[in-house]
């Protein structure tokens, strides 16, 4: 009875000693000192650069291990630990340029607190243009080598009334050319006080295939907005496209011929004739059909059983009678099981 009641005496004091342990270890507490910054009115494409601070009112140290920003805030810098009593940073930063009106931008900050492992902080604002830009945007379908018609022209004003100075452009591509010039009397839009500035947008036929996605940056004097940003989209497309661009097999047993089809299409102004197709891969056979001639096409694949297994790769040569794309070549893949 004794030895039971003796072993009681210790397991309670073992549990006691660790008890005092973890009190006295400690924990940290996290304390968002200001969680929402209201910044007011913000001008359309300005960088807001904002810090928030946390605060450790524990007796441990304090760990932020990530934060994780909302759509249209960067987190540039934040401390990583913080003393107890201490004080640590989160710098973030604002892009306005996608944004109009009443706005309220969240960042979750991830923390070693056990009572508060995430900590919600909130930026708001107002965007306005204090400049106006008309039509405020660009955008181009075109073919390459083909030429572009017209130039794009944005009209900036302040619609307060207020006189301001374009300061510079900048272009996101080479082959887009942007200049800038205070608008002539006959350019001015009626009824608008105040500077108008004409600002001319050229798109060269050289641009590269693809999308077209980004924004060409206007700087300015005004003391309330230095940045416009006028949002360029669009696509430039190939003379000629080949859908799929890649003739891509996969991988398969082959017991017969195997066949696949590509699309080809002529985005040019004129015509143009697929004249003939050969590849440089043993045992496969290409056959040109002519969907709506000089305009669209089909190439018809087939490959021969006798075909070696293991991957294979080579190109298809598409001949065309135009002096712009003469060639077409296609790669040619796959896997024979």
């Amino acid at each position: 009875m004794k030895r039971h009641a003796k072993t009681v005496i210790l397991a309670l004091f073992a549990a006691f000693l660790i008890a005092a342990t973890v009190l006295a270890a400690g924990k940290p507490k996290a304390v968002a000192v200001e969680p929402i910054k209201d910044l007011g009115t913000v001008g359309k494409g300005e960088k807001v650069v904002q810090e928030f601070l946390i605060r450790n009112d524990g007796d441990a140290v304090l760990e932020i291990t990530n934060v994780q920003p909302a759509c249209g805030c960067t987190v540039a810098e934040f401390d990583k630990t913080i003393a107890p009593g201490q004080t640590g940073k989160v710098n973030t930063s604002l892009d306005t340029a996608s944004f109009n009106g009443a706005i309220a931008k969240g960042l979750t900050v991830y923390t070693s607190d056990p009572d508060n492992p995430q900590i919600e902080l909130t930026i708001r604002a107002k965007v306005e243009p204090f400049i106006t830009a008309k039509p405020g945007y660009a955008r181009y379908i075109t073919v390459q080598g083909e030429k572009v018609e017209g130039n794009i022209v944005q009209n900036l004003w302040a619609p307060d009334g207020s006189s301001f100075e374009v300061t510079g452009v900048e272009s996101p591509w080479p082959y887009l050319k942007v200049s800038f010039r205070e608008a002539k009397p006959e350019e001015r839009l009626p009824d608008v006080k105040g500077k108008q500035w004409h600002v001319e947008m050229k798109l060269s036929n050289d641009a590269s295939v693809g999308a077209l996605t980004d924004y060409v940056t206007i700087q300015t004097n005004h003391p309330k907005q230095k940045v416009v940003q006028i949002p360029v989209s669009g696509f430039v497309r190939p003379v000629m496209a080949v859908t799929p661009p890649v003739a891509d097999f996969g991988s398969f047993e082959i017991k017969a011929p195997t066949k696949t089809v590509l699309n080809v299409r002529n985005f040019a102004t004129e015509p143009i004739k697929l004249t003939s197709v050969e590849g440089n891969l043993k045992g496969i056979e290409a056959k040109i059909e002519p969907l709506e001639e000089g305009r669209e096409y089909q190439v018809r694949l087939t490959l021969s059983p006798e075909l070696a297994k293991g991957p294979f790769g080579g190109k298809l040569i598409i001949h065309t009678d135009s002096a712009k794309t003469p060639l077409i070549e296609v790669p040619l893949k796959g896997t024979v099981l």
